[in-house]
Order: structure tokens, then sequence, then C-alpha cells
């Protein structure tokens, strides 16, 4: 379960922006919530960013995938040759920008300034905060700390600074002197030792799931469970979409490529047709390629990140897949869903938290902020009411993330 992300000095985001998944303290869904082990604290399981095009939106969600690939990607490439099965499609699913230049550029200081990330989440009955700094790709500090469920110790993995590094007594023996300075020491002892505590760590990383639909072939990758009850499971939600698929039937060439993909139909007089998947509505080709990855996210109690998620996607399509976790009995296990949105349908306060709806937008020099509906506050310092018409009020501007609409309006009458 994640706890909290913060980032800055990160593309568009100059200064500290902070992505919170801790429940505020309003009366809104709260079988929803997800609880720690001790009873004691709450997350949202949802958070939908709103905002214009170029407000930083996918940003708040590359920065999390960006801190990812620094930890993993290193593990992966060098893991490739002795666990290719487990590896193989990992690497596929980590994002190709390796670009140094991450920093606010609109300042020219900033590239000579660090950018810092600092995430804090929940595994293995324990809290974990992990922080790393880095400039143009030279890590300047990194530090990793855990706390038990239940208990007020921290306790320290590592510090590490560019002049020396503090071990904890759970990794004390391990050498540090040649590490790269270019490499996170995480991800380092992920490569050469076997530590619970680190491999726990990574692990949570690892099973961060992504799903970004920027990319059309991202539609064709289709991912089939293999077991006959996940297949049985697969069908019914897209039964419950009124998408009448009743199976899937993959042809594949002697060398066992893939050659086409069919979909099964049942006709009105109880017969069985097949339909080529692109003959399949854009929409449903989406949903073929998600559902499945969105299940594992469920039964495994991970995290799934999802650029664009409503794009050709029907808004009771997509509120179905948002209740999916906001349901617990759907979501026993915890799973949280972080995706940015243009529809405003399901922008009201039956399918969200006030804390579960975020914005970005551009201030007038060109750096991101992001904030909470719950956060927002009007003119007179009074909080917006659960009662509001959330998406006629972000049409209008009111809640500053303006999304053109407003403008747009204003320009016509204006002529």
């Amino acid at each position: 379960m994640i706890w909290q992300f913060t980032f800055e000095n990160y593309k568009a985001f100059q200064k500290e922006a902070i992505l919170d998944f801790s429940a505020e303290r309003i009366s809104e869904h709260e079988n929803s919530l997800i609880v720690d082990e001790g009873g004691k604290e709450r997350a949202v399981p949802v958070i939908a960013i709103y905002g214009p095009n170029g407000g930083g939106k996918s940003t708040v969600l590359e920065a999390l995938g960006f801190l990812r690939n620094t930890i993993l990607r290193v593990i992966v490439l060098t893991k490739l040759h002795d666990e290719a099965d487990k590896f193989e499609t990992a690497i596929h699913r980590l994002s190709s920008n390796t670009s140094k230049e991450i920093y606010y550029k609109l300042s020219p200081e900033y590239k000579d300034l660090p950018t810092k990330f600092d995430i804090m989440f929940y595994a293995e009955g324990r809290k974990w905060h992990y922080q790393i700094s880095m400039i143009r790709n030279k890590i300047i500090e990194e530090n990793l700390y855990s706390q038990a469920i239940g208990k007020s110790d921290v306790i320290l993995i590592f510090e590490r600074t560019e002049d020396e590094c503090i071990l904890g007594e759970e990794i004390e023996d391990i050498a540090v002197e040649k590490v790269n300075d270019t490499m996170p020491l995480l991800s380092h002892i992920a490569i050469n030792y076997d530590i619970e505590t680190i491999d726990t760590v990574v692990n949570w990383f690892f099973n961060i799931e992504t799903l970004n639909y920027d990319n059309p072939r991202s539609e064709k990758r289709i991912l089939l469970p293999k077991t006959h009850e996940k297949r049985k499971q697969l069908f019914e939600m897209l039964g419950e979409m009124d998408i009448a698929i009743k199976d899937i039937r993959v042809e594949k060439d002697l060398d066992g490529n893939i050659e086409n993909v069919y979909t099964k139909h049942i006709m009105e007089n109880g017969g069985m047709c097949e339909m080529s998947l692109d003959e399949e509505s854009s929409g449903t080709r989406k949903l073929l390629s998600c559902l499945a990855r969105i299940n594992n996210c469920l039964e495994e109690g991970n995290l799934l990140i999802a650029d664009e998620l409503d794009a050709k996607l029907h808004p009771k399509l997509l509120r179905y897949i948002i209740g999916l976790f906001t349901n617990p009995k759907s979501n026993k296990k915890g799973a949280q869903l972080l995706l940015t949105s243009h529809d405003i349908t399901t922008m009201n306060h039956d399918v969200f938290r006030r804390d579960e709806i975020w914005f970005c937008a551009k201030n007038p020099f060109g750096a991101s902020k992001l904030y909470s509906l719950a956060a927002f506050r009007k003119a007179d310092g009074t909080m917006i009411r659960n009662d509001e018409v959330y998406g006629k009020r972000y049409l209008e501007g009111r809640y500053g993330a303006d999304p053109y609409i407003r403008r747009i309006l204003d320009w016509e009458e204006s002529e």
C-alpha cells in the first residue's frame, strides 16, 4: 500500500509536489478505505488526477515511474542472465525514459539543483520510507528506513551521501566502498546480496503495474490468464460490462508465432461466431489489454498506475473499473489505482471521496502544482462541500485547474 509520494525539480514541477494517499477525516465512502494491519492508519484506494492538457498530470505518474525505473532497471538487466523467465517480460514494463535532463528547465539555476524523490509505503507488516536525490543521474543522497506497524521506533536501514554511508544492523556486513555514484545503493544490494529487507522493498516497486495508452500499440498487448478459472473470471467481467465475448482464440504458425487473435461471440441462434480482434472496437481492445492486469493487482494487492485510462472507454466502463478498487468485496487485498483522466462524468461524490480527486495546473510562469479537492479552499476559506457538482465547478474553473472550457466560451462570446 502506497502512503505518500513526494518529488521536486522534476520536469514541469519546480517546487515540492506531494501526492498523499492517506485518508482525510471526512465522512465519505469510509467502507472503501484501506486500513493498515495495525488498524490505525487509513489510505484511499484510488486517486484520479484531472487538469488541462500540459498541466502536469502525466508528469506525476512519470515521476513515480522514473523512481521505479531508477531502482529496477539495472537489477532487471543484470538478472536477465540468471532468471530469464521472470525478468524477460519485466524489462518491457519499464519506461524507456532514461534522460539525464529531468530537472525543471524554466529556471536555469535548477540544472545544478538536485531532483528529489521521497516515498512511503507499507509492505510485509512494515512501513518503509525511501529517499533519493540526484543531479544529472549522479546520486548525492539516498536513505532507507522502516517502521514496524504499531511501533513508534524507526529503524535505519542505510543513509548514504557523497561523503559517507551509514549501514543499519540488518545490512551492516555488506561492502559499499565500490558502489558507483550513478547506481542506487538499494539496487546494488539487491543484485549482490540476498537480504530479505532489501528484497521486500525491491519487490514492492517491481510489483507496480503500469498502463500507458499514449502509445497505440499498448492496446494490442493482451494478457490472457493461463488458468480456466481466471479466464472465466475475465469474460464474466466483460459480461458485466455488456461486452458479449465468451472466449478468445489465438492462432499461431508452425514456429509458435502469433498470426491472429479471434474473439468468440454467441449468435442469436445459439451458435458461436468468431471475429478478428482488429474488428473489435478500440474500447473493447483496450479492456482486453488491461482487465487481466487489473485483476492481478486486485488479487495481489498491488498498485496500478494508468495514464489516460478513460480514453476510448465509455464513462460507465471507467466507473466500473474504479469501482473494482473502491468496493471492498472486489478489493480484498488493498490494491490501489492511480490514474489521470479528463472524464468529468465520474468526478462526483457517488464515485469518489474528495481526497481521491486531485488537480494539476500551471502557474503563469509555467510551473505545475498538484493539490487535492479536499485541500482546496474557497475564497472565504471554507472547504468544498461534498454535495457540490464537482464536474460543473471544475469546468467553470472554480478549482484552479482551468480546463480551458470557460475561456473558449468567453472567446466565442467576445467574437
